[in-house]
């Protein structure tokens, strides 16, 4: 097996550097993205100590409205979509809640530039009089002094730990996409594939679009952060995130770098390899161009199923750890149904794809119907989730679930479509030409042995180029009537081609004179 890959990737210098690209990029923006989630899950980790001792109950969400300088930040115990009164309460005005200054404002930013870094004691502040109130927050500095955070400060920092625990799980997902990524270059090196070359190319161009919008998104988290905990004289009134954001830019921009390049390059390699593997295609048989038609929406259903697999898997997986490990989980009142759709999911995937896989090769009507019948069960059971409340508020709230879910149902839709188009085209000659390429292929056939499209004449297998056709008629003998072949034994239009298409013509006998006598 090791040698196999080793041949395989060494086979060419498109390959090996096509092998290169993909560790190397693997491994780099894998390593960028795991710095990421410890300097989110740092960060997580404190504002989660504070909103828990500050007796934050866990079922409450935020609920952020208004552009900056006018926001309007919620705290709801429910989802506040569509209910009458909403069960939310203010936590912060930018028009209210902004005044001056507080006094120890210069020892606020002092403990935490000082004590960020090494954490801090976290102890709720207790009404004297009830101990089972709570009115706020003390952080401890290593050097013992202290600073109080309010029960409204408290308030306002569930929203930074939303998103930052929405950033951890991002950055999960993208180093998991990464070695996915790598295993897939690594099938498209071992089977010379076309469907494979093509996801990884799809894949890199998805992820120049998320790094992009990531590298945006950095500064408007910034400003709104800014306004609700940074700016003096608003509840908090101290710099949580001193370093946070010049950090993460650190490392996103580089990430940015590396998958604009990562699309550069791969679309350069992708595209030489996908000529390559084009020109192997029904290489020792000449397939017809109604044949390589067929074949190219063939290739397109499996690019769609290859890319699935990760896209949809991911998407349900975001989905249930919200549902799971948020404050989702006690709002959601249909949690068995929801986790019944991804069950269900779960077992349909697999006898999905390699239905698809095998029955469109073979032109298997009835497992073509079954995959059909699996592909509109799945799109329909998630087209039912957005009947759910808490989806539908997961959907708007977190980005990247959203742009999971949309390109998962976009890849179920374009799977099907293709697939009913290969159907459409059975029984015109594509698996009869994969099978008679495969038994050929696997004997080493020459492909100069074999007859070719009739349409195009013999294929130069080296520069690929259509052969100039001279328009010259074929020539024919009087001493070979057999190169005529007649109406029956043509065959089908694919079948050989006669020499002469028209009949024999008839000789008369040539009279030569009587010999002469002398």
């Amino acid at each position: 097996m090791f040698w196999t890959l080793y041949a395989r990737i060494t086979y060419s210098r498109i390959t090996l550097a096509f092998f290169l690209f993909s560790f190397v990029h693997c491994f780099a923006q894998g390593i960028i993205h795991s710095f990421l989630f410890h300097i989110d899950g740092a960060y997580t980790t404190l504002l989660s100590d504070i909103t828990d001792a500050a007796g934050i109950p866990s079922k409450n969400i935020t609920w952020l409205q208004g552009d900056l300088g006018n926001m309007h930040l919620q705290l709801c115990d429910d989802i506040p979509y569509y209910l009458d009164p909403v069960p939310c309460f203010d936590v912060f005005r930018s028009t209210v809640d902004i005044d001056s200054p507080p006094d120890d404002w210069d020892l606020r930013q002092t403990i935490v530039g000082e004590n960020l870094q090494h954490g801090f004691n976290i102890a709720a502040m207790q009404d004297t009089t009830n101990t089972t109130i709570i009115n706020g927050v003390r952080l401890i500095g290593r050097d013992g002094t202290s600073v109080i955070l309010g029960q409204q400060c408290a308030g306002i920092l569930v929203y930074p730990r939303t998103i930052l625990n929405d950033l951890r799980r991002e950055d999960l997902t993208l180093v998991s996409l990464q070695f996915w990524l790598f295993i897939v270059s690594i099938f498209t090196i071992m089977n010379d594939s076309v469907p494979h070359t093509l996801t990884v190319l799809s894949a890199r161009a998805l992820m120049s679009g998320w790094s992009m919008f990531a590298l945006w998104r950095e500064g408007y988290y910034e400003a709104k952060f800014d306004e609700l905990v940074n700016t003096p004289g608003s509840p908090c009134s101290m710099n949580m995130f001193p370093e946070y954001f010049q950090t993460r830019k650190a490392y996103e921009i580089p990430d940015l770098i590396l998958s604009l390049t990562a699309l550069v390059i791969a679309s350069y390699l992708s595209f030489t390899l996908l000529r390559v593997y084009n020109a192997q295609s029904f290489k020792c048989v000449g397939a017809p161009r109604h044949i390589m038609r067929i074949h190219k929406f063939f290739m397109a259903v499996l690019a769609c199923l290859q890319l699935e697999v990760f896209v949809l898997v991911t998407a349900m997986v975001l989905w249930l750890d919200v549902l799971l490990n948020t404050a989702i989980k006690e709002l959601s009142e249909h949690t068995p149904e929801y986790k019944a759709v991804s069950i269900i999911t779960s077992v349909l995937l697999i006898p999905w794809l390699m239905t698809g896989w095998y029955a469109i090769r073979r032109e298997m009507k009835r497992m073509v119907a079954l995959f059909l019948s699996i592909a509109f069960i799945l799109i329909f059971g998630w087209s039912i989730m957005f009947y759910s409340l808490v989806y539908r508020w997961t959907f708007v709230e977190w980005p990247l679930m959203a742009c999971f879910s949309v390109a998962s149902f976009i890849l179920l839709i374009a799977s099907a479509v293709l697939a009913i188009i290969c159907r459409v085209n059975f029984g015109k000659g594509l698996a009869q030409y994969i099978e008679a390429e495969e038994s050929l292929a696997s004997i080493n056939f020459a492909p100069e042995v074999f007859p070719h499209d009739i349409e195009k004449g013999p294929i130069d297998w080296e520069s690929q180029e259509k052969p100039r056709q001279t328009g010259l008629p074929i020539p024919t003998y009087l001493e070979a009537p057999t190169l005529y072949l007649s109406s029956a034994d043509k065959g089908d239009d694919d079948g050989p081609v006669p020499v002469s298409s028209s009949p024999p013509r008839q000789f008369e006998p040539v009279r030569r004179p009587p010999p002469t006598s002398s």
